[in-house]
């Protein structure tokens, strides 16, 4: 009975762990700029404004990623360097942001945790 219970405890810690890396949290630095990070606390990518208003993704090394703008629907739109669409991000019912790649299929889900920081969910 104690070996089962401890494999039990071994594959809930396992499903948890295998949770938690698929899971990028955000947060503000000292400068406003939205930092992501991976489940293991590396910085992944930071957003910030240009000068048009734009979103610009940095990786982890200062290299822009993309840019996200707002379509004439008021969606969002990230687009790569070279200006190709990436990305859309829309609304669901219950007010999360939903990740949709260039063909409209359904990435992820971006939610809020116990402790008010947005993770992506992916699908």
């Amino acid at each position: 009975m104690k070996n089962l219970f401890v494999l039990a405890a071994i594959v809930m810690s396992i499903a948890a762990s295998a949770q938690w890396n698929n899971t990028t949290t955000y947060s503000t630095d000292a400068f406003g700029n939205t930092v992501a990070k991976d489940s293991y606390g590396n910085t992944t990518a930071t957003y910030s404004t240009d000068a048009f208003g734009n979103t610009v993704k940095k990786d982890a090394y200062g290299n822009t990623q993309s840019t996200y703008s707002q379509d004439a629907f008021g969606n969002t739109v990230q687009k790569d360097a070279y200006g190709n669409t990436q990305s859309t991000y829309s609304k669901d019912a219950f007010g999360n942001t939903v990740q949709k790649d260039k063909y409209g299929n359904v990435v992820g889900t971006y939610k809020k945790d116990a402790f008010g920081n947005t993770v992506f969910i992916k699908k």
